[in-house]
């Protein structure tokens, strides 16, 4: 029995007549894809860059993107990714540092590090229209970058990139035998019930766009795209091909919810999961109440190459709504602990704690993360924030989670953000980003305000608030930490 990449060039070959992946309204063959990658693989090799070095690819989410990857992947190639859309210093200093035998890109992006490309010795391809042959950049067809390893062994993998909530997005390696657990991360993985047609609304450079492309190439489960998530196309889709099960974020479901994504938009789907980001139980009650769809929430950490805690719909009926906000059990082959912050002994039953991970397929040992938990007596995990966010404010520690939950549960607030800030006297204090339902009444600064002091303690009160008419957000659509601070820093300048 072969590994993953042997499944997907399988399915390459046995499925190449049937649909691949649809982009802009247009359904490509897997046929079609896989030859795009070949030509892609093609043209690195005749740059010289040997075959155990890093590509960097500088992410979209394109058709000829996808293709790339799933090219590169067959060929069992180290892949690297960068985000696009980073700053323009930041974007020349990724592709200088990242030591690419070879970087892959977009013809439009090539002129923003074109020199950076050539200073670091690796070799340059641009890409075009999908019916287009990819070709080498001028000036960039020899690799000069000869000992660019991924440090993934000499199997390959792929780096995949950290959500960037907090800074610019880190790069993870994660090894080619893990993607075992990757496309089992994905809607109907664990199960073996692989969808008829899924719909992708996360970045590709990411774990969560990464896991859905490779498991829809391993299964031949036609998949479609967009360039930049709307809720209208997703609606569209939605009527179109009516999937039997989604794979979303909290920020798409608000939106569904804002934008009034009707219940007949909705009559295919069974269920919906999804795990990048703490999902808000009352927006789950008002999804679940909307369209009478349970969504089987999870979490998911790249570090862990996938999912490590999920709900099923067994767990589910099993339990009903009596384990409200739980992010559910483990996943088969992972164990998961709460344990003191201070004394690292494991936390009774019910406690609060840091949660540990003992995934051996992944790593032996057991990993302590920043994330708070507590565990039931049923074993049922209920996630409470991340440790290290926390906000110490004059000697109190604040959860920003709980004025973010406050927030939202507002009638008017479709979502929030809170960080913390330096204070010459308190050391930092929360302040808070908001944004508002389009379909809401509108509400003041003050009124919320109001709010927060009839539902949090007074220490929990931001010292300042600001209204936006859109959080500014990472590729996979949380919101960036970073761009919130510079809203306050941007307000007293």
């Amino acid at each position: 029995m072969g590994d993953v990449v042997d499944k997907l060039r399988e399915n390459l070959v046995t499925r190449s007549d049937q649909r691949g992946i649809e982009y802009q309204g247009k359904w490509t063959t897997w046929g079609e894809i896989a030859r795009y990658g070949e030509q892609v693989v093609a043209a690195i090799d005749a740059t010289g860059c040997p075959r155990h070095a890093r590509v960097g690819v500088i992410i979209r989410n394109r058709l000829a993107h996808a293709a790339t990857v799933i090219g590169l992947l067959a060929q069992r190639r180290a892949i690297s990714f960068i985000y696009p859309f980073l700053p323009p210093a930041a974007l020349v200093e990724a592709v200088s540092t990242l030591g690419a035998g070879a970087i892959v890109a977009d013809a439009e992006d090539w002129p923003n590090f074109r020199e950076a490309v050539k200073d670091a010795g690796s070799a340059g391809i641009a890409l075009h229209a999908f019916d287009e042959v990819p070709t080498a950049v001028d000036g960039l067809g020899q690799c000069r970058n000869l000992d660019s390893a991924l440090d993934t062994g000499s199997e390959g993998g792929i780096e995949v990139l950290s959500s960037g909530t907090t800074g610019p997005p880190k790069r993870i390696a994660m090894p080619l035998h893990l993607l075992e657990r990757a496309v089992a991360s994905a809607p109907g993985g664990e199960s073996g019930q692989v969808p008829d047609v899924q719909i992708n609304v996360w970045p590709f450079g990411g774990v969560g766009g990464v896991c859905l492309l490779t498991a829809s190439a391993v299964h031949g489960t036609p998949l479609v795209i967009f360039e930049r998530f709307s809720i209208e196309q997703f609606a569209d889709a939605l009527r179109r091909h009516r999937p039997p099960t989604l794979g979303l974020n909290p920020t798409v479901i608000s939106m569904m919810l804002d934008a009034g994504v009707t219940k007949e938009d909705m009559a295919s789907v069974k269920n919906v999961s999804g795990g990048s980001a703490h999902l808000d139980p009352d927006l789950q009650d008002r999804f679940e109440e909307r369209y009478g769809i349970p969504i089987l929430w999870g979490m998911g950490a790249t570090e862990f190459c996938g999912t490590i805690i999920r709900w099923t719909p067994q767990m589910r009926e099993e339990v009903g709504n009596s384990k409200r906000g739980s992010i559910g059990l483990p996943m088969p082959g992972v164990e998961i602990k709460a344990v003191d912050p201070e004394t690292g002994k494991a936390v009774a039953a019910g406690e609060e704690g840091l949660m540990e991970v003992h995934c051996p397929a992944v790593r032996p040992d057991w990993v302590r993360t920043t994330d708070l938990i507590t565990i039931d007596e049923d074993g049922y995990v209920f996630h409470r924030g991340r440790y290290d966010g926390a906000i110490v404010r004059g000697g109190f520690k604040i959860l920003p989670e709980r004025i973010v939950d406050c927030l939202r549960a507002h009638p008017s607030v479709a979502d929030a953000s809170v960080v913390g800030i330096p204070d010459t006297r308190l050391g930092e204090v929360p302040v808070a980003a908001v944004e508002l339902k389009q379909s809401a009444p509108k509400v003041s600064e003050e009124a919320l305000f109001a709010y927060m002091r009839e539902n949090l303690a007074p220490t929990y009160i931001p010292t300042r608030l600001q209204i936006v008419d859109a959080l500014p957000r990472t590729p996979s659509l949380k919101p960036s930490l970073n761009d919130v601070k510079a809203l306050f820093a941007e307000k007293v300048g």
